[in-house]
C-alpha cells in the first residue's frame, strides 16, 4: 500500500512539473515569436547597420541555420554575414511580413512540443486574417542552449 502511495505521489508531482516546463516553455516560445515578428515588421532604416548589414540582420539570432554543413544544421542559429543564411533569414522575414505580420490581431491557437531527430520541436499554431480571409500557420522552433530559434514555418 505504501508503494501504491509513493508510486502515485511521485506521478503527480511528475505531471505537475511536466505542466509547469510545458507552461514555461510554450511562454517563452510565444514570447520569442513575438520579438521575432517585431523585428521582421520594424526594420529602422535610420540604422547604420541596417544599411551596413542587410535589412533584416537583427532576425538572425532567432532564427535556426539548416543549411548544408551538417554540424551546423539545427544545432546554430544563421550567421547573416553568410550570403546564403542572410538570403534565408530574408526570405524568412518576408514571409513572416507577407503572412502573419499582415493581422496584427493574430492569434496563437495551440502549443504543441514534439520529439524529433534535430531535438523538441515547439510549435505555435496560429491563425491570422489576410485579404479577408482566415489564414493558418505554424511557427516550429528549436531550444539552442537557453535560447529559442524558428526552425521552420509551415
Amino acid at each position: 500500500m505504501k508503494r501504491l502511495i509513493l508510486f502515485t505521489t511521485c506521478f503527480v508531482l511528475l505531471s505537475f512539473v511536466k505542466a509547469q516546463n510545458k507552461k514555461a516553455d510554450s511562454t517563452a516560445v510565444a514570447k520569442t515569436l513575438t520579438e521575432l515578428l517585431s523585428i521582421c515588421k520594424n526594420v529602422d532604416f535610420n540604422d547604420p547597420k541596417t544599411t551596413e548589414l542587410g535589412t533584416f540582420y537583427k532576425a538572425a539570432p532567432y532564427i535556426i541555420y539548416h543549411g548544408t554543413d551538417e554540424k551546423r544544421a539545427w544545432k546554430t542559429f544563421a550567421n547573416y554575414s553568410n550570403a546564403d543564411e542572410k538570403k534565408a533569414v530574408d526570405f524568412t522575414c518576408l514571409r513572416i511580413n507577407n503572412s502573419v505580420n499582415k493581422d496584427s490581431a493574430y492569434t496563437i491557437t495551440k502549443y504543441i512540443s514534439e520529439k524529433q531527430t534535430e531535438g523538441t520541436w515547439h510549435v505555435l499554431m496560429i491563425t491570422y486574417i489576410k485579404n479577408g480571409a482566415e489564414k493558418k500557420a505554424a511557427f516550429a522552433f528549436l531550444k539552442i542552449g537557453s535560447k529559442y530559434g524558428l526552425g521552420d514555418i509551415d
